[in-house]
Order: structure tokens, then C-alpha cells, then sequence
């Protein structure tokens, strides 16, 4: 599972808003705060909880999820809010909207439910069981609201908001922040609103541009399922290179697609099963010679080439140097002793 940068980088603007060290955060995490792409990130989900953890750190702040609520900009789902406003109506415009919910997130779960109790949208942030995510859950009910509002001319208004977590500060503040009162403990969390608001008619609905931003919409989810594809086949690529037996008809029995199919997705994105095995190739000796002490014959067997001379080639072709050359150059750890 992964989390679109967007979300991170809401996050990143509230914390600077709130006078957050940001250095520290990063710092912490590894990360050179000024040149981390925010936006172009595409990061594991497991590392909020890791990312969450540091942020109480820094802040010292148990419910720091809930005081940076505040100093959220608006999330610009860009493709997602072109659904919204073109959409003829807020509920039509949800549920086109929760289509394409994986471009944000993979672990986000969020569903528009309209029965006779009345119209809630659902939210599970994460299936993860990590206390510290518990944060994100808050701050995507919270950008939810925001956004509910920007699309509907500000006339969305919550009524009452249930959140699966438990309360660590006082439930006036959470009631202050959201607007509403606020329940805990939930199977899942609930933004409850008035029904009425479904019907909200969008004053810049239109057609034309409604198709073509659903068609923008399914190209970049189809975007998406290729990137997913060449991240599949790096995984498949750790575990079978060593075996000398990752040829592009067995890499496509593994990820379940018909070799054919599997070279036109890989075409569709840019790319082509023999460039990502070089690409996979080449970042692995680089590792291995800067971060490790495994001698050359050894990286020979752990890159899938059976000749050392057939190595040599190809790296120097790489990166212009021997691999020798490579190592005393770049290496991160000490030679042994």
C-alpha cells in the first residue's frame, strides 16, 4: 500500500504553519527536507505510523493530528476536485470522486453512505494497527470537511463526527476544531451531514468537461497500476536474480499477466522488461559496492551475471568507471580491517 505526496505535503504545510522544527522531523526520518519532492512522492503506507511517531517526538504532542487540524491548507484534489465541481450534483460528484480514492491512497477507505439513519461519509485511514495512525485518520476527516465545503460553495456543514480513535485532549477542543459535536470509538470514522446536501446543485457543472476529466481520472489510475506493475517486477526481480532465472516469460507468471500483455503495459509506461532488469541491475551493484564489504565475485552472483568479465562490461558502461574504481569513490563504509 501506498500514499500519494499530496498528503504529505498538506501535512508538511501545516507543521511549518505551526512552527513545527521541520529539520528535526526530517533529519530524523533521513531525509534532506529542502529537496524531498514532496508531491512526486509515492511512499510505502507503513511509514506514517513511522513518520507520526518522529512528529510526536519533535513536538512532544501526543494529539499532534488534531493541533495541526487548524493549519491544514484545503487539499487540491486537482483530478478529484475537477470531478467534484463538474459533476452536476455533491452527491453524483462523491461518488465519482471515491472512484479514483487510490490516487491518494491505497490504505484510504472512504465510502458516501445514504440510508434511513440519514448521509455519513465513512472513513478508514488505515487498516495498519498502529496508534500513531491515528493521526491521519483525524486530519483526513478534517481536509474531508474542508473540502466538502470548498465544492459546495461552503453550505456543507458537519453535523456531528464520529472518529475510531480514543480522545487525548479535551473533547471540547476536538468539537472546536471539527465544528460539531465529536463521538469516539467508532468501527469506523463518520462525517454525518444533512441529506439535503446531496442534491447541492454545482454551479460548474458541465458535461464536456465532466468527460474529460473522468477520462483524465481513469488515465491516471491507469498511470498508477503500470507504476505498481514495475514495482512488482523489481520485487520479483530480488528474489529470483540470484537464481539467474528471471526471463520476462517467468517475471510474467509471477505477477499473473500473459507475457504479451505484460510487454505492452510495460511499453504504455515508458519502459521495457530488459530496461527495468539493467535499471534493477545496476542500482543493486551500486549498493552493494558502496554500502557493503561483499567482494566483487560476490556482487557478480548477487546481480544475476555469470561471468565476472561480462560484469566489468556492463558496469563500466553503467557508470564509466570499473567497479574497483566505484567503491573507493563512493563507498559509505569503512574497507575491513
Amino acid at each position: 500500500m501506498r500514499d500519494s505526496g499530496q498528503f504529505l505535503l498538506v501535512v508538511h504545510e501545516a507543521m511549518a504553519k505551526a512552527g513545527v522544527d521541520l529539520n528535526a522531523v526530517y533529519s530524523r526520518l533521513g531525509y534532506d527536507a529542502e529537496k524531498l519532492p514532496l508531491k512526486e512522492l509515492r511512499t510505502p503506507h507503513q511509514q506514517q505510523a513511522l513518520f507520526w511517531q518522529v512528529v510526536e517526538g519533535v513536538t512532544g504532542d501526543p494529539d499532534i493530528g488534531l493541533h495541526l487540524c487548524p493549519h491544514l491548507p484545503v487539499f487540491r484534489g486537482e483530478v478529484l476536485e475537477y470531478l467534484m465541481f463538474s459533476s452536476p450534483t455533491f452527491g453524483e460528484g462523491i461518488q465519482r470522486a471515491l472512484k479514483y480514492i487510490r490516487l491518494v491512497s491505497d490504505a484510504l477507505s472512504v465510502r458516501l453512505v445514504h440510508d434511513a439513519a440519514g448521509a455519513r461519509i465513512c472513513v478508514v485511514g488505515s487498516t495498519l494497527d498502529a496508534p500513531q495512525l491515528r493521526h491521519t485518520e483525524i486530519c483526513v476527516v478534517y481536509e474531508l470537511i474542508q473540502f466538502a465545503r470548498t465544492v459546495t460553495d461552503r453550505n456543507y456543514a458537519p453535523l456531528r463526527v464520529k472518529l475510531r480513535c480514543s480522545p487525548r485532549s479535551p473533547v471540547a477542543e476536538y468539537e472546536k476544531v471539527f465544528g460539531c459535536p465529536v463521538e469516539f470509538g467508532g468501527a469506523e470514522s463518520e462525517i454525518w451531514f444533512n441529506p439535503k446536501l446531496l442534491e447541492f446543485r454545482s454551479p460548474r457543472w458541465d458535461p464536456d468537461l465532466l468527460q474529460l476529466h473522468e477520462e483524465l481520472a481513469a488515465k491516471r489510475l491507469s498511470d498508477l497500476h503500470r507504476r505498481d506493475l514495475v514495482e512488482r517486477i523489481r520485487k520479483v526481480l530480488s528474489q529470483r536474480l540470484e537464481l539467474e532465472s528471471c526471463d520476462l516469460d517467468e517475471v510474467a507468471r509471477e505477477v499473473g499477466l500473459p507475457p504479451r500483455r505484460l510487454r505492452f503495459e510495460l511499453a504504455r509506461a515508458g519502459t521495457s522488461f530488459s530496461q527495468i532488469v539493467t535499471d534493477f541491475r545496476y542500482a543493486l551493484a551500486r549498493r552493494l559496492l558502496t554500502r557493503t564489504d561483499e567482494s566483487i565475485d560476490n556482487i557478480v552472483y548477487l546481480t544475476g551475471f555469470s561471468e565476472p568479465s561480462t560484469f566489468y562490461r556492463a558496469f563500466k558502461r553503467w557508470s564509466g568507471m570499473t567497479p574497483v574504481q566505484y567503491r573507493e569513490k563512493h563507498r559509505t563504509v569503512p574497507p575491513a580491517a
